[in-house]
């Protein structure tokens, strides 16, 4: 049995189908115009480029139509910028890749993408690659813009693209292409960009993407086939009982099960118990310059709808280090991070705390500080909110463990990020720590918890840990008040939690602390 390569999964499901490959970019013409004939090309390739987002705008329902809208302003933007660098000599596809590179979002590879096509007089779409075949279809892409995802037909069953090491978060597991894919329910996994590659079309494809890491064949056999079919609809079944089965609270454990969200279009399920994490960073991630407080308070009354009265938590714009935004910048000698980072943006945080405040009057907003490290981040929160605001800090780093008492002692609520946390703590990259039990780390999470219940504050943990139902009964065990996991997680880990015992708990978390990973 040939073994599968590994990748990430970004929506979660398993597919099988024939590939048709996305090819890269149209060849450019050979021939360099005169400056004035490369700036015509130019003008008319961000013409049909514009139209072209602005037809989609109006094709795709409401929930969708905004994630392209800010492309429009990417366009407008690309101008200037282009007209400079033809003025220079450059051909207009020259001056296109230039403007366009490093990535920062793909919606800027749509962008890219777009006026490419233009400038070759091509217009690729998927129906085209699909003429003349039949059956499911699994779309591999190498670099994966997030109309093509939009325009996808119903017969294109799964995605494969490529993300290697050090690639820009901006096309990864949060931008518009995944975020659109997930709203589909299409499985969807990174790979590596020798994977994708390799792939011709008509090729089969398998990918599972219920596992982690994620499973992808590439021209596998039939026992493999087979295999897969079978455990597709098993997941399927499984996946429909156990939404089912999730309604009720688990108050034989004093615990919530909160979801993380990252954006307008992630359904909360009926029974969470609100929204543990809501990643605002993501939910902008795609523009070129900050939203408007009008624009983040429509967002955040937006998600509130789904919650009837219950919890919001909204985390502070966490930008720096592998989440750059382009208008939240740290200077170019500062590696300035969430909270440190926003406050060198003083009209930025500002203008989200006043949204945060008139959310507030509709729905149980709280603000959350993202990477906190001294009471003095709070108390700065707070005093621009005028106390009108539940200010929580979060803990990611072994530092603010340290300063945990005086943290606790200006905060409303805890919640700890164990991503970053146990990445530090372990020596290891996120992706590698994330479902880490490591004994250290969670000793720095039951001190959290012991110095938050002194000062009856409540604790939750948002990190990935907590969507893995074993670490979600340690984690219950060491004390936490709620869990906030993935949307796609939220049935399982519930589930399983509601056939366990705190006795259990508190005893599989004794073992944890008792690893031989503690120090």
């Amino acid at each position: 049995m040939p073994s599968p390569e590994l990748g990430s999964a970004v929506v979660e499901g398993i597919a099988i189908g024939r590939a048709i490959v996305w090819a890269s970019d149209p060849s450019p013409r050979r021939a360099v115009g005169t400056v004035a004939e490369e700036q015509a090309r130019i003008v008319r390739a961000i013409a049909r480029a514009t139209s072209g987002v602005a037809d989609l705008v109006r094709m795709l329902p409401a929930s969708e139509a905004e994630l392209f809208e800010p492309e429009l302003a990417i366009l407008e933007e690309l101008g200037p910028l282009l007209f400079e660098r033809v003025g220079k000599g450059a051909s207009a596809e020259e001056a296109v890749n230039a403007a366009t590179s490093p990535v920062s979002t793909d919606l800027l590879v749509d962008a890219r993408a777009r006026l490419l096509d233009v400038l070759a007089d091509q217009k690729r779409s998927v129906e085209t690659l699909l003429e003349g075949r039949s059956g499911d279809c699994v779309l591999v892409a190498e670099t994966l813009a997030p109309s093509v995802v939009a325009a996808l037909p119903g017969r294109v069953v799964g995605i494969i693209a490529a993300l290697d090491d050090g690639d820009h978060a901006g096309v990864g597991s949060a931008s518009h292409a995944a975020i659109l894919a997930r709203g589909r329910g299409i499985p969807f996994a990174f790979v590596p960009s020798r994977v994708v590659r390799a792939v011709t079309n008509d090729d089969t494809i398998v990918v599972d993407a219920t596992v982690t890491p994620a499973l992808v064949w590439v021209t596998p056999d039939e026992a493999v086939v087979a295999t897969q079919r079978g455990r597709r609809e098993a997941w399927l079944l499984t996946r429909a009982a156990e939404e089912a089965r999730v309604t009720g609270t688990l108050t034989h454990l004093g615990l919530e099960v909160h979801v993380n969200v990252g954006s307008l279009h992630e359904r909360v399920p009926a029974s969470a118990s609100g929204v543990g994490l809501l990643r605002t960073e993501l939910v902008f991630s795609g523009r070129t310059n900050a939203p408007s407080e009008r624009e983040q308070f429509a967002a955040l009354c937006a998600v509130a709808m789904e919650l009837d009265r219950a919890p919001l938590v909204a985390r502070l714009f966490d930008a720096g280090g592998d989440k750059p935004l382009r208008w939240l910048r740290a200077p170019d000698d500062s590696r300035a991070r969430g909270i440190t980072l926003l406050l060198m943006h003083p009209a930025v945080l500002d203008a989200q705390l006043r949204a945060m405040v008139r959310a507030r009057a509709h729905a149980d907003v709280r603000a959350l500080v993202p990477l906190v490290s001294s009471g003095a981040d709070i108390e700065n929160v707070r005093a621009r909110t005028q106390g009108k605001l539940p200010v929580g800090a979060m803990i990611e780093t072994p530092s603010a463990v340290d300063r945990v008492d005086e943290i606790a002692a200006v905060s409303d609520f805890i919640c700890i990020g164990t991503n970053d946390l146990f990445a530090i703590v372990t020596g290891q990259d996120r992706a590698a720590a994330m479902l880490s039990v490591d004994a250290r780390a969670l000793r720095m999470v039951e001190r959290v918890i012991l110095a938050a219940h002194a000062r009856k504050l409540k604790v939750s943990v948002c990190g990935e840990i907590a969507g893995d139902p074993p670490s979600a009964r340690i984690l219950v065990g060491l004390g936490v008040d709620a869990i906030s996991v993935a949307t796609t997680s939220f049935a399982k880990v519930k589930r399983l939690l509601a056939t366990t015992t705190l006795e259990e708990c508190r005893a599989a978390a004794q073992v944890a602390l008792q690893s031989h990973d503690a120090p």
